[in-house]
């Protein structure tokens, strides 16, 4: 019983890899950036959301009709509001790999709480299409308001702040 070797597990090729693969492996990936947990998960997710509406409005595609979004051109046009998606997008992206996200989240929140506000006002301005239908851009701009909410949530259980001790009482104190 004492000659048995200690047999090494098997790969999912069917054979153990070399050692100096292992550790290269091993160095590769300490040298890569780590996204920072479930906090650079949600980051990277909203980066997504943020690169869709970048390329939904730059105007590389057909330039979408977007009938809810007066309000937002008369500040600036779709194509830099475009850019200033992919900017919210790049933040969320290099910050999903620090500890602190909270401000690249609030430039997204802002950005999706004034989309938000364009699309209702564009709802109680136009409640029948020119068709004839119903107007449901309210449904879009609850979408953009429930996604502005679970950003500014996220954020605040991402990066509470600071805790405030002096709150707590001390014993025998008054």
């Amino acid at each position: 019983m004492s000659d048995m070797k200690p047999r090494r597990k098997p790969s999912l090729f069917g054979f153990t890899s070399p050692g100096w693969l292992c550790k290269l492996r091993l160095y590769v990936m300490d040298i890569l950036p780590k996204v920072y947990g479930p906090r650079g998960m949600i980051m990277l997710g909203k980066a997504m959301l943020c690169i869709c509406f970048g390329v939904a409005y730059i105007g590389i595609f057909q330039q979408p009709k977007s009938p809810g979004l007066e309000m937002v051109r008369e500040i600036m046009p779709l194509q830099l509001w475009a850019v200033a998606w992919f900017l919210c997008a790049f933040t969320l992206i290099t910050s999903a790999f620090k500890v602190d996200q909270a401000k690249a989240l609030g430039g997204v929140a802002g950005m999706l709480s004034l989309w938000s506000l364009s699309y209702l006002v564009y709802f109680f301005r136009v409640p029948v299409t020119p068709d004839g239908g119903p107007n449901l851009s309210f449904l879009f701009a609850a979408l953009l308001a429930s996604m502005a909410l679970s950003t500014v949530g996220a954020a605040r259980m991402l990066n509470h702040g600071e805790t405030h001790i002096e709150v707590i009482e001390k014993p025998g104190g008054i």
